[in-house]
């Protein structure tokens, strides 16, 4: 028992009918360890009292009897000390992992470091070292005040992100997604961090347009960045926060369902010509069974096709997209405002049907299309949509459903602290090559963690599958509700592509959410 766990208990017997000289005299009794008043001293015996008990309840994988019981706390960033938010979380987790235990639960209570980092970086810079030993000598001092805190925590188990056993994984995970047809390079107007120098995702920003890291007013800038598809997980992931797995969410499902959107539209990619380079755009619509009756994309104003290729008659940009299910080409125009209906953020573009939507009309209107009025708008058709967003799958140019809002994931950061992308750039085999510069948004070394847990020194892959499956899900996720929004949508998407790949037998990471 530690000391701040004694002195609650005290603070509470203090409050009660109890008297202190009784509370002394039982501690006395049992304990044989003081007969005068509480000091330092006396403490500090107590606690050793206890410390050796405490180190004999650890996690027992060869254990098949009792129930297991997995608590997870959202592991720390090394920024040097505790903090009052470290305490909080960390006392919380350690008292829940404390009850299991006493009810015979085979309690497993891991710890470890969200290592990697731009403010370990920019703090290292700064003070003339290099990143890494900053990171290992806050590690170091954490984990003595972990320590001194007496938190039942499972130190065989811990890890630390920007280890080579850790992130070789990390890469590894990525290389899957890769050879999935998850992983892409494009070309995309970004979020720039003109003081930390470093693309933020439109999540790291506040609502003011300044980056929630270094407060400095957000720029556009075209970038060739690196993105994981996790829109092709969308509608998996918002039906999964209706699954009877899920305990007590309450309002972070709400949150969830917020940011990934409802699924009712679906997103292909159309070639554009005329741009000299091999680039695609991402449209969005909801009526894909209308795709061969298309006659326009509309983009929103300020994307990045709009600033390369100037606009003209009506906002017409002097290139086409080609429709990949007709050949036919089509226009690309940029409308003066989008409206709420038609707002689509992949990348800010929809296609146009005049001859199913009513908003599609008045647009090619505006831009002088020829449109029949008199004839009714198309029906929609299910199975129709069905076979071309099946198409569109087999030919990996989309057909994922998906909301009209919610992005993929950009990963890339023009950072060297960070998990390396493992890409070889070459012109052809055998010529000259060179490899990416770039580091991983350590979202991605976060999203992943819990696993590794369950097998932490294994250096063959990134964790034992049968271990894995016999603890996760995770039975409680402990942490901060800032987290509820990236990381846990990250940490989920993460999970049910390993689940599809035969890695989890659980889509769903986490039981239940304590925030």
């Amino acid at each position: 028992m530690s000391c701040c766990i004694l002195s609650r208990k005290l603070h509470v017997f203090k409050q009660s009918t109890f008297s202190f000289s009784i509370l002394r005299t039982y501690c006395s009794k049992s304990l044989g360890l003081w007969n005068n008043d509480l000091d330092e001293s006396i403490k500090k015996k107590i606690e050793e009292h206890w410390k050796h008990k405490l180190k004999r309840f650890r996690y027992d994988p060869e254990d098949n009897k009792r129930e297991k019981f997995y608590v997870l706390s959202m592991f720390p960033y090394p920024s040097g000390k505790l903090h009052i938010g470290h305490v909080r979380v960390y006392t919380i987790s350690d008292s829940i992992a404390r009850f299991h235990r006493m009810q015979g639960k085979n309690v497993f209570q891991p710890m470890g470091w969200d290592a990697f980092g731009l403010p370990a970086e920019n703090a290292a810079i700064e003070r003339g070292v290099s990143a890494e030993s900053w990171t290992s000598d806050n590690i170091k001092t954490m984990k003595d005040q972990l320590m001194d805190l007496e938190c039942s925590f499972d130190w065989d188990s811990e890890l630390a992100t920007c280890h080579p056993g850790y992130y070789k994984f990390t890469q590894d995970i990525f290389l899957r997604m890769y050879h999935a047809g998850l992983v892409y390079q494009k070309e995309t107007l970004e979020n720039w961090d003109p003081v930390d120098k470093t693309v933020l995702a439109d999540g790291q920003f506040c609502e003011n347009g300044r980056s929630w890291r270094s407060g400095a007013k957000v720029q556009k800038k075209p970038l060739r960045q690196w993105f994981i598809r996790s829109t092709k997980f969308a509608k998996s992931l918002y039906e999964g926060l209706d699954s009877p797995i899920l305990e007590n969410w309450r309002d972070i499902t709400k949150v969830q369902k917020h940011w990934i959107g409802e699924c009712n539209g679906t997103v292909i990619e159309f070639p554009i010509s005329g741009s000299g380079d091999d680039n695609t755009l991402s449209v969005w619509t909801d009526k894909a069974e209308h795709i061969a009756r298309s006659k326009f994309i509309l983009l929103a104003p300020g994307s990045l096709l709009d600033r390369m290729y100037p606009g003209e008659m009506n906002r017409k940009l002097n290139i086409e997209a080609t429709n990949p299910i007709t050949g036919e080409k089509l226009p690309i125009y940029v409308a003066g405002k989008l409206d709420e209906e038609d707002t689509s953020a992949q990348p800010d573009c929809k296609l146009g049907i005049p001859d199913a939507s009513v908003s599609d009309r008045e647009y090619a209107r505006l831009f002088g299309l020829t449109v029949d009025e008199s004839s009714p708008l198309l029906a929609d058709d299910l199975e129709e949509r069905d076979r071309i967003c099946a198409r569109a799958a087999s030919e990996g140019i989309g057909g994922h459903q998906v909301s009209s809002t919610l992005r993929d994931w950009l990963i890339s950061r023009q950072r060297h602290w960070g998990t390396p992308i493992p890409i070889i750039h070459c012109q052809q085999c055998g010529s000259d090559s060179s490899r990416e510069t770039d580091t991983m948004d350590t979202f991605v070394d976060s999203s992943w963690y819990y696993l590794r847990y369950t097998d932490p020194r294994n250096q063959e892959m990134a964790f034992n599958k049968e271990s894995a499956n016999k603890l996760v899900p995770v039975d409680i996720y402990v942490g901060g509700k800032e987290h509820a929004v990236l990381h846990l949508y990250y940490a989920r998407f993460v999970s049910h592509f390993l689940h599809s790949i035969g890695w989890l037998k659980e889509k769903e990471p986490f039981k239940r959410m304590l925030v």
